[in-house]
C-alpha cells in the first residue's frame, strides 16, 4: 500500500483532529451536569428552609416566649390544723419590648437571605470546579486524539518503509527507525489514555456521575459586580450583622411579664372558700454593662463582614481582569498556532516529496512528521484553551451555565 500523498494526509489529519474536538462526547450540556451534581444539595437546602421558616414564625409570634403556669398551695396542717387553706394559680405571659418583634423579624429574614445567598455561592463554586474538571477531560481528549492520529500515520509510514526495504529502495536501518517511531507513538498514546481516564474519573466524582458535555460555553455579557454570587453572600452576611447589632442595641433588658393570678382560700373549716383575682406586671431593669458584650460582639461581626466583602470585591475585580487578559492571550495564541500548523503542513509536503525522490533520508521525513504532529496538537490544544478561557471568564464574573 503506497504511503498517502502528504497533502491529503495533512488535510485528513487536521480534519480528524478537528472532528475529535467538535464531535460531542454526549448530548449533555454543562448546565445539565451542574444540575445533576447540585441535586445532592437539595435535601440540605430543604432542611435550611425549614429551619428559617421556624425562626421566622418564632420571630413573628404574638409572644416572645411561651406562657408559664404556676400552681401553689398553703395550709396550717403542720401545727394547729384549723383548716386554713389557700390554693393559687398564676399564668405569666411574656410581652414583647417596644420594637423587639420587628428587630427579631429583621434578623430572621436576614439569616434566611444570607443562607439562600450562601447556597447560590456554593452553586457558583461547584460550577467553577465542574468547569475546570470538564476542561481537563476535553484537553486530555485532545491529547488522545492527537496521539491516535500520530500512531496511525507512524504505522502507515512503517508499512511503507517495510515495503520499500523489501524492494531494496531503503536500508534495514530505516525500517528499525520507523518501528521505533511507532513504539514511541504507542507509548505516548498510553500516557494520553491514562490522563484521560484520570480526568474522566475526577469529573465523574465531582458531577456525581453526570455525562461529560462537549459544547463550548458562550461568552457571558456584562454582569454588574454586585450581582456576583460571592459578593451577594457577603453583603447578606453584613446585613445580618447589622440587624443583630440593632437587635442588641435595642433589647436592653429582659421581656416584661404580665401575670394573672386566681386565689381560692379560707381561714378555717367553718368558713367558706373565697375567690380572689390579681393582675400584675413584672418589668425587669436593664443595664449597659449587661448588654455591652452583645453589642460589642455584634459590632465586631459587622466589621468583619464588611472587611470580607471589601476584600472579596478587590480579589474578584482582579480575577475578572486576569481572566479577560487570559481570554485575549489564548485567542491570539490559537491564531498563531493555526498559522504554525499551516507552515508545518507546507514544509512536510516539501520534505515528503524530497524523500520520495530520494533527495532526503528517512530521519528528515520523521522530523518533519513529528513537527507536523506537534503543530496539530498545539493548534487543537490552543483552540480548546481559548474555549476554556471563555468558561473561566464566565466563572470570574459570576455567570452560571
Amino acid at each position: 500500500m503506497p504511503y498517502p500523498h502528504p497533502f491529503y494526509r495533512g488535510a485528513l489529519g487536521v480534519a480528524a483532529l478537528w472532528l475529535g474536538l467538535s464531535a460531542p462526547l454526549s448530548a449533555a450540556t454543562l448546565k445539565d451536569a451542574l444540575d445533576h451534581a447540585w441535586a445532592a444539595y437539595l435535601p440540605a437546602q430543604s432542611a435550611r428552609t425549614a429551619q428559617f421558616d421556624a425562626q421566622d414564625a418564632a420571630a413573628r409570634a404574638w409572644l416572645p416566649e411561651p406562657p408559664t403556669l404556676t400552681l401553689s398551695g398553703r395550709s396550717d396542717q403542720l401545727d394547729g390544723n384549723a383548716g386554713r387553706r389557700e390554693w393559687e394559680a398564676e399564668v405569666g405571659v411574656p410581652l414583647w419590648l417596644w420594637g423587639q418583634r420587628d428587630r427579631a423579624g429583621a434578623v430572621a429574614q436576614g439569616e434566611r437571605d444570607a443562607s439562600m445567598q450562601g447556597l447560590a455561592q456554593q452553586r457558583w463554586q461547584l460550577a467553577g470546579e465542574l468547569r475546570e474538571a470538564w476542561w481537563e477531560v476535553r484537553l486530555a481528549q485532545v491529547e488522545l486524539d492527537a496521539t491516535d492520529l500520530k500512531l496511525k500515520e507512524a504505522s502507515r509510514l512503517e508499512a511503507d518503509v517495510a515495503r520499500r526495504v523489501k524492494a531494496g529502495d531503503l536500508a534495514p536501518l530505516d525500517q528499525n527507525l520507523a518501528r521505533s517511531t511507532v513504539s514511541q507513538a504507542k507509548s505516548e498514546r498510553l500516557r494520553a489514555q491514562a490522563a484521560l481516564t484520570r480526568a474522566q474519573g475526577q469529573f465523574a466524582a465531582l458531577s456525581r456521575g453526570a455525562r461529560v458535555p462537549d459544547q463550548d460555553e458562550i461568552l457571558a455579557g456584562e454582569i454588574a459586580p454586585e450581582q456576583h454570587p460571592q459578593l451577594q453572600e457577603l453583603a447578606a452576611k453584613a446585613s445580618v450583622a447589622q440587624a443583630k447589632l440593632q437587635q442588641a442595641a435595642g433589647d436592653t433588658r429582659n421581656n416584661p411579664e404580665l401575670a394573672f393570678t386566681v386565689t381560692r382560700e379560707r381561714d378555717s373549716r367553718e368558713e367558706a372558700y373565697q375567690n380572689l383575682a390579681k393582675i400584675a406586671i413584672k418589668i425587669p431593669f436593664g443595664s449597659s454593662a449587661r448588654n455591652q458584650p452583645r453589642i460589642t460582639a455584634a459590632n465586631a461581626e459587622l466589621i468583619e463582614a464588611q472587611l470580607a466583602r471589601d476584600s472579596a470585591q478587590r480579589k474578584l475585580a482582579a480575577s475578572v481582569a486576569a481572566s479577560r487578559a487570559e481570554l485575549e492571550q489564548s485567542r491570539g495564541t490559537a491564531a498563531l498556532q493555526q498559522e504554525r500548523l499551516q507552515l508545518a503542513e507546507q514544509s512536510f509536503v516539501w520534505v515528503d516529496k524530497a524523500f520520495q525522490a530520494g533527495q532526503l533520508e528517512l530521519p528528515a521525513l520523521i522530523r518533519a512528521e513529528t513537527e507536523l504532529a506537534d503543530a496539530r496538537l498545539q493548534a487543537a490544544r490552543t483552540r480548546s484553551e481559548a474555549a476554556r478561557a471563555v468558561s473561566r471568564y464566565n466563572q470570574a464574573v459570576g455567570a452560571l451555565p
